[in-house]
């Protein structure tokens, strides 16, 4: 089935209540403006296809009440079939919020998904990066959304001060209890340390040590496992590139192709779990993980199985049907998000 064409508005920030250490919406889309509802509503009656809203880059139920309701109003004039995704902070999700939310999900343009940023669910880390709340506070209204039936998101991040693979795990384990059966989106960013970010300070003094790619690369392939074994819906790795963002980066593990470089780690890794020494197969859509990027798949595959290159790449064949061992194919990774 064709996916639907996604319209991103980006919010710079707005409605956010605090600078997070590594955090530069500006800089990461190269919008410093939010649109305004009339903007939004404008931009809406252009259009002649259903598609999926998508309010980033902000915490949009931090924004006031009545101008929360004013862009909730103005989706009302997409094409007949649309839906809205938007992103939100942890500690604006009270009950008020969500019942507004649930009315608009009865509406012409539903909600298809509240993405909420938790980054970690490590209280130091949070305090560490001036996130403003604590682990409790996320559970709770990650929790609170599950219980109201709405469509469910968390942003996580790897690699913030203070932050090891351990911590990451554990995090992804309490939102697996917390979710139960029902299902829950996810996104992994990579910390990066932006130009003119207290990050950046923290960098240059030598107080924060960001990851090569490479260990991103693997530490985030670890944590695809963990989260496809626990039963996420994975949604992206990886900013989309821009570049604002390529120019904006002062050091981290910055590439435009991490997602695939993390889901092929991922894909690695689930191939020698299910045979040691192989062989292996996979779905033809995926050889860009094996081949792509100097072969680096392929030379993972070698590492983690004991072999040498030519031996795992002989062990190593294609097909094409199904999904494979990851259910992602190339095609899937690494798109800026469908957009019009």
């Amino acid at each position: 089935m064709k996916r639907r064409k996604t319209l991103p508005f980006f919010f710079a920030m707005a409605g956010c209540r605090n600078r997070c250490v590594y955090c530069d919406q500006a800089q990461i889309t190269g919008i410093r403006t939010a649109p305004t509802p009339k903007e939004v509503r404008r931009r809406l009656e252009e259009l002649d296809d259903a598609v999926e809203i998508c309010f980033f880059g902000g915490s949009f139920t931090c924004l006031p009440p009545s101008l929360v309701e004013s862009y909730l109003e103005a989706t009302a004039f997409a094409p007949s079939g649309s839906s809205l995704r938007l992103s939100t902070h942890p500690l604006c999700l009270a009950a008020g919020t969500i019942r507004l939310l649930k009315e608009a999900t009865r509406g012409t343009c539903p909600v298809s998904c509240v993405e909420v940023g938790i980054s970690s669910l490590d209280n130091a880390v949070l305090q560490t990066c001036a996130r403003g709340y604590t682990a409790e506070d996320a559970l709770r209204s990650v929790g609170r959304l599950l219980q109201e039936g709405l469509p469910t998101g968390v942003q996580i991040m790897i690699g913030l001060p203070g932050q090891d693979i351990e911590s990451t795990f554990r995090d992804l384990r309490l939102l697996a209890q917390l979710k139960g059966p029902c299902s829950l989106a996810l996104r992994i960013y990579p910390c990066l340390v932006l130009k003119g970010t207290p990050l950046e300070s923290l960098w240059k003094s030598g107080k924060y040590g960001p990851l090569e790619t490479e260990q991103a690369a693997r530490w985030t392939g670890r944590l695809l496992v963990e989260a496809l074994d626990l039963g996420f819906e994975v949604l992206r790795v990886g900013l989309a590139e821009t570049d604002s963002l390529a120019s904006s980066v002062s050091a981290g593990p910055h590439h435009p192709a991490f997602g695939e470089l993390a889901w092929g780690e991922c894909a690695a890794l689930l191939l020698v779990r299910n045979s040691e020494r192989g062989p292996w197969v996979e779905h033809w859509k995926k050889r860009s993980f094996f081949f792509g990027h100097g072969k680096r798949g392929i030379r993972r595959l070698a590492e983690l199985s004991g072999q040498k290159d030519s031996e795992a790449l002989a062990r190593l064949s294609f097909w094409p049907g199904g999904t494979g061992v990851t259910g992602k194919t190339g095609s899937q990774v690494d798109n800026p998000e469908n957009e019009l």
